[in-house]
């Protein structure tokens, strides 16, 4: 019979299972997205370049870009390797990142998607699973530094006083 120490690890890892996938997306999403910021007066360039910036920072690899989507991975934490990986080959974290816009003028919503990818680059095997709503938030203050990176700059067609 397992020690209680031993039923406790089993169960944990079942229990925030579950609870990751019963929640309801929370506030400041923006437009039912799973995180998403909207990002006034700069030009795609400048935000597909923050983008890049906060994400490579973050320690995730550029894995694709295709029109208005940027796709980047990197491999699981422990943790999340604990809840949904398996001890052979781990499970990796898959981010969409998409940039539309949103008028005429320099007004994006950037938004994302993100997976936890199992039997990664296995071409038969590889499975993506949508991240829950309980990690939301790491994912929401991805987009919030992106924004935050793009803050300090002027914005695009404004003129810096020279001395």
């Amino acid at each position: 019979m397992p020690t209680p120490r031993v039923r406790l690890l089993l169960v944990l890892p079942l229990l925030w299972a579950l609870l990751s996938g019963c929640t309801s997306p929370p506030k400041g999403a923006g437009s039912g997205k799973y995180a998403a910021v909207e990002i006034d007066g700069f030009s795609r360039v400048s935000v597909r370049l923050a983008t890049l910036q906060v994400f490579e920072r973050e320690g995730y690899k550029l894995l694709s870009e295709k029109n208005d989507s940027i796709t980047f991975e990197k491999a699981g934490s422990t943790g999340q390797n604990v809840l949904w990986g398996n001890l052979e080959r781990g499970v990796w974290e898959r981010v969409v990142v998409t940039i539309n816009r949103l008028s005429e003028g320099d007004r994006f919503l950037v938004f994302l998607d993100a997976f936890r990818i199992h039997n990664h680059g296995d071409a038969v095997l590889e499975d993506s699973k949508k991240m829950g709503f309980a990690v939301q938030s790491k994912y929401q203050e991805l987009l919030e530094k992106v924004r935050s990176l793009l803050e300090p700059l002027p914005e695009s067609g404004t003129a810096t006083p020279s001395k």
